[in-house]
């Protein structure tokens, strides 16, 4: 357990998500208000910094609300935010105690052909940015279990599309965000995550680990 907060920079991208589930508009105005109402929680070390890290603030939004609105103008619609999920892991039997992968889902959204999409918001700049970086990435394999298991009620019914990440701060420098996507499980990819989380329940059960 991690008990320490985070910096202003770790602060900034709580804040930022914050907009994205409570903002009453997807416009770049109803996101900013409420990352300013929230803005006196952050912490800088002096009033040169603070107003840096406002510029970015601002530009974090602008393209947080740019795509938004290229989502819903796609025909997309939004079925979930910040939905939590609980799958039981299969362990070996005779296991003394079980195993369960939970967490909180940035976004749950429902393409324009049909399918559904989890999304997970980025603000930092060390992202990965392609297709290929995020193939086996945990966080978003995680979703898609959770998706697949029937632990996204709002998800029940449609067709799986995969997971993305949405980096909000692009190596691309004429890109206002990178989507990198992780394909649909297919038999190998799932076996493969539930192996990567059976081997750390391993670990962490026993009573000594490297």
């Amino acid at each position: 357990l991690g008990g320490d907060s985070g910096g202003a920079v770790a602060g900034l991208g709580t804040i930022v998500h914050a907009a994205l589930e409570h903002a009453e508009g997807i416009d770049e105005e109803s996101l900013w208000a409420v990352v300013e109402a929230r803005w006196g929680e952050l912490d800088f070390e002096s009033a040169w910094r603070d107003r840096a890290e406002r510029t970015r603030a601002r530009e974090l939004v602008r393209r947080l609300a740019v795509y938004l609105r290229r989502f819903e103008a796609s025909g997309g619609r939004l079925i979930g935010v910040e939905p939590h999920f609980e799958i039981p892991i299969p362990v070996e039997e005779g296991a003394a105690h079980g195993a369960i992968l939970s967490g909180y889902i940035d976004r749950v959204e429902l393409t324009g052909d049909g399918s559904v999409v989890i999304v997970d918001l980025k603000t930092g700049k060390r992202e990965p940015q392609t297709d290929e970086k995020v193939g086996d990435h945990p966080q978003l394999a995680a979703y898609q279990l959770a998706f697949e298991s029937g632990a996204i009620p709002e998800a029940a019914g449609h067709p799986g599309g995969g997971a993305k990440l949405l980096v909000l701060r692009p190596t691309a420098t004429k890109k206002d965000y990178a989507e990198p996507r992780q394909a649909p499980f297919t038999e190998e990819t799932r076996a493969a995550f539930l192996g990567r989380v059976q081997d750390a329940v391993r670990v962490m059960r026993g009573t000594t680990f490297t």
